[in-house]
């Protein structure tokens, strides 16, 4: 294969806010380079991957470090996670907080997930998807512009 310029890993709100640790051993970072090795030679298509693990499993870890891999060889990289397509807190704790089954059952939105990122994702010739169901807002300002912003319904509570 021959070398190119590094592309860029665009980041969902809150992957890029996780941690991007060193490979945790040599052997962790061979088979990182393997699946990107495995990725990059399916040609240049747009792949859907999943990193599926048990929570603190190190899958956005793997994520961070699989991504940096592929996009070595210049081919950009979407990062997303699906903690960014949870149901509201309240919502996420419906039933049986005891057992976690009720987190299991209700803690992602995954009809959002599907509509917004995993099927927009898949036909060839799309061009964008969302990488997050909602951004979430920090503790500062936010400033919005556009023309005529000032209009009532725009500018009412």
């Amino acid at each position: 294969m021959e070398p190119r310029e590094p592309a860029a890993v665009s980041h969902s709100p809150s992957t890029w806010q996780q941690p991007h640790p060193a490979p945790a051993s040599a052997e962790r970072g061979a088979l990182t380079e393997a699946v990107a090795e495995r990725i990059r030679d399916r040609g240049r298509g747009r792949l859907l991957v999943g990193i599926d693990g048990f929570t603190a499993a190190g899958k956005t870890s793997f994520g961070h470090e699989l991504a940096a891999h592929i996009a070595e060889s210049g081919r950009p990289v979407l990062r997303a996670t699906l903690d960014d397509f949870k149901n509201p807190w309240k919502d996420r704790h419906l039933y049986d907080r005891e057992s976690g089954e009720g987190y299991y059952r209700n803690a992602y939105d995954y009809a959002s997930a599907k509509r917004l990122l995993l099927d927009p994702a898949r036909p060839p010739e799309a061009e964008s998807c969302a990488l997050c169901s909602i951004d979430p807002l920090p503790r500062t300002d936010v400033l919005v512009d556009n023309t005529d912003f000032a209009r009532p319904r725009l500018i009412q509570g």
